[in-house]
């Protein structure tokens, strides 16, 4: 298909009299291979006289600057105020390139296109490990784990790329890296790696330290060691009959296995049947020998317990499987998200079967929970609910009454290889969490009134981030909002003018409406007006005024407005397949940072990213791509706003709402096969460099809407 640019030139504006002589590159997009468009956001003050010079870096160039300077001209594609873009030349193949910008009465900017980025790194958890030998840390891990970086062009698909891990004395160490893609990679860190802080670093192998990642720093802490003290149920008179109350010798098993912590109790193959809830203390973990062998069986009860299987925090369940009637949860944990009261939990090879509608209940027992279920929209009534730091949730099969995972509040989650179904009224949920990694998961409707799923900001802390989404299939959404994958959380704090800026702080014209949210973490983005396009992350708030992580690049003046919203930011979805569902994913309200690539849709509404007015709060998306997603099947049926869109295209679909706005957009290299639609719809002011490019539609003329009046801004080529 045809290439294009849209840049609108209408979100621009001066006041008349105010003198703006700063420049700066706000974000760059990648990855990009020669011949593409490269996109950059930022402030250019004389964007009719700007040039561009470009090289690819070279391992053996002193001075990248120096290699740019003398590198090829580049022609601008639509520059103006807020963006630019420009083709890649091909200078020896796809690799890091550089490139100077120039502009009169300007200093040169220098950056930097495909330069690796670490955006947040987990150890990987041993699959079946206790929680007492091992621990998923947030950019942090012991010697000898397995570390996941998680980041952008991490390595190009025809280069590989080094990790080095630099001490504080400078001594670089270079790690293999072993499974790569653009967006995550693995490292295996030394067994004798000492204690203490270091720098992380990705470096592109053709372009050396001039095409090296930021430095990101990660702590090396002491290995644990654990002495796991060991127990039976079968020595406290345990009996896998099926039949013979197990209450008693189990809980007698925990309560010694607690007072011994660490510690596992083992339960031998066989059916056990409890009458009675199983709580499991702090450092304890159950095993069974696995779950084909080991079993556990709860009773029909009406009221069901708040859980059947709960723990606050330090606990593991594996190798076993549960089986009940009428619930609420299932396996539970503390759910405060709290460091010293929830977490280091792990799920492994658990397959559990409940169902609050199991057997010849009578029509009146079944319409009451039916009633209680959609009173609540599942809420209170999961299969597994955890929250915390250090959580692991694998090979574990999951089927229960209505919502089948909640993690809630989790720092460093690990969620693979699982079978996860979500029931009546169900979905699952990624609630206000951090670094996260989803993969691997099959994920579908067990029943017609099931949903999928949300990453959301539904609590108290107003902030989601570092989540990647990969290898996942999901399928047979077929009631509610039918979303396999949707971003949520509405709302806002502020949206209008700056009265002050002074460095990181600044004074809003009025006080924000904070509510009793904790805002620390919220994004506080320029919408619109001078240095548009800019966010950071708020880090301390008092009335009305504010400190953010950084000082903006380009100072807010008295044409900015700014919102305070809560925080979606990086996420990436990579290589996951999405069949018969409302949208395969939605970025509904803020979206900072994302990606989603190489995703296969069969009959769903498609992949939207819709920047919106939302439950009072202007929720901006900027800096999101989408890149080389295939719409299988192009036609759907499925549930739009208030019934709409009943049935109708795909859509992959950008939409951007005043006073919210998109800014800096990638629509590239989308596959889209028997009629799915590429619409990108916007007004004056909510759209400023979307680029179009590469994409294959069934019919170009047919299929490619621009709404008026930015489709007379795009650039067709």
């Amino acid at each position: 298909m045809r290439r294009g640019l849209t840049s609108l030139a209408g979100a621009m504006f001066l006041f008349a009299g105010f003198v703006q002589a700063e420049s700066a590159v706000f974000w760059v997009s990648a990855p990009v291979t020669t011949g593409q468009a490269v996109l950059v956001t930022g402030y250019f003050p004389n964007p009719g006289k700007l040039s561009i010079k470009v090289a690819k870096l070279s391992a053996a160039a002193a001075d990248w600057h120096a290699s740019v300077s003398n590198g090829a001209a580049a022609q601008p594609i639509e520059a103006t105020e807020t963006s630019f873009a420009f083709a890649l030349p091909n200078q020896g193949g796809d690799g890091v390139y550089g490139f100077r910008v120039d502009q009169q009465g300007q200093q040169p900017l220098f950056e930097r296109v495909n330069l690796p980025e670490i955006w947040w790194t987990l150890t990987d958890a041993p699959s079946g490990s206790l929680p007492a030998q091992s621990a998923v840390l947030a950019d942090s891990a012991f010697p000898g784990a397995s570390l996941r970086i998680i980041g952008r062009c991490l390595a190009l698909k025809s280069q590989a790329s080094d990790v080095l891990l630099v001490d504080s004395s400078g001594k670089a160490i270079s790690l293999k890296a072993g499974a790569q893609s653009p967006y995550s990679l693995s490292v295996k860190l030394p067994a004798t790696l000492p204690a203490g802080a270091y720098t992380l670093k990705v470096r592109a192998l053709e372009g050396g330290d001039s095409a090296a990642s930021a430095g990101y720093a990660i702590q090396i802490r002491e290995a644990p060691k654990a002495n796991v003290n060991k127990f039976n149920v079968s020595e406290f008179g345990a009996n896998g009959d099926g039949k013979f109350d197990n209450n008693e010798a189990f809980r007698t098993a925990l309560s010694k296995a607690g007072a011994a912590a660490p510690a596992v109790v083992n339960i031998p193959a066989g059916g056990y049947f409890l009458s009675q809830p199983l709580e499991i203390p702090k450092g304890v973990s159950l095993a069974g020998i696995s779950s084909d062998e080991t079993a556990l069986y709860f009773p029909e009860a009406d009221p069901a317990p708040e859980a059947w299987v709960h723990g606050t925090s330090n606990f593991g369940i594996m190798g076993l499987t549960i089986y009940c009637g009428n619930h609420k949860g299932v396996v539970s944990s503390d759910m405060s998200g709290k460091p010293s009261d929830s977490g280091h939990i792990r799920l492994y090879d658990v397959f559990i079967r409940a169902s609050a509608f199991r057997g010849h209940i009578t029509p009146q027992v079944a319409s009451a929970r039916m009633t209680q279920l959609l009173k609540a929209s599942g809420v209170g009534f999961e299969t597994v609910r955890l929250s915390g730091p250090d959580i692991v949730v694998d090979k574990c099969d999951l089927l229960g009454s209505s919502r089948s995972l909640v993690l809630d509040a989790a720092n460093g989650a690990i969620i693979r290889k699982n079978a996860i179904h979500n029931g009546f009224i169900g979905w699952y949920n990624v609630n206000a969490s951090d670094h996260v990694i989803f993969e691997d998961n099959a994920v579908d409707g067990a029943d017609l009134v099931a949903s999928g799923g949300s990453y959301s900001t539904y609590r108290g802390t107003v902030a989601s981030q570092n989540i990647y989404t990969a290898g996942n299939s999901y399928d047979r959404f077929m009631g509610w909002d039918r979303e396999a994958i949707t971003s949520d959380g509405g709302g806002g704090a502020y949206f209008g003018p700056v009265a002050h800026t002074e460095g990181a702080h600044l004074t809003l014209t009025a006080s924000p409406k904070w509510g009793t949210a904790n805002w620390q973490g919220g994004t506080v983005a320029i919408v619109s007006g001078h240095g548009q396009g800019q966010w950071r992350l708020l880090k301390v708030a008092s009335g009305a005024e504010v400190e953010i992580s950084r000082p903006f690049d380009i100072s807010p003046d008295q044409t900015s407005q700014i919102t305070i919203v809560p925080t979606h930011l990086h996420y990436i979805f990579y290589k996951n397949r999405f069949s018969d569902a409302g949208v395969a994913i939605q970025f509904y309200g803020t979206a900072i940072e994302h990606i989603v690539a190489e995703n296969e849709s069969s009959r769903t509404g498609g992949f939207h990213a819709r920047a919106i007015p939302y439950a009072g709060g202007i929720q901006p998306e900027f800096n999101v791509q989408l890149l080389g997603n295939q719409f299988l099947v192009g036609h759907s049926y499925h549930f739009g706003a208030n019934g709409t869109y009943a049935a109708g295209p795909a859509t992959l679909e950008a939409f951007a709402k005043a006073p919210s706005a998109i800014i800096g957009m990638v629509i590239r290299n989308n596959v889209m096969k028997d009629g799915a639609l590429l619409r990108v719809d916007g007004a004056a002011k909510t759209m400023n460099g979307v680029v179009v490019e590469g994409n294959q539609l069934s019919d170009p003329t047919k299929f490619l809407e621009l709404t008026a009046p930015i489709k007379d801004q795009i650039v067709v080529r």
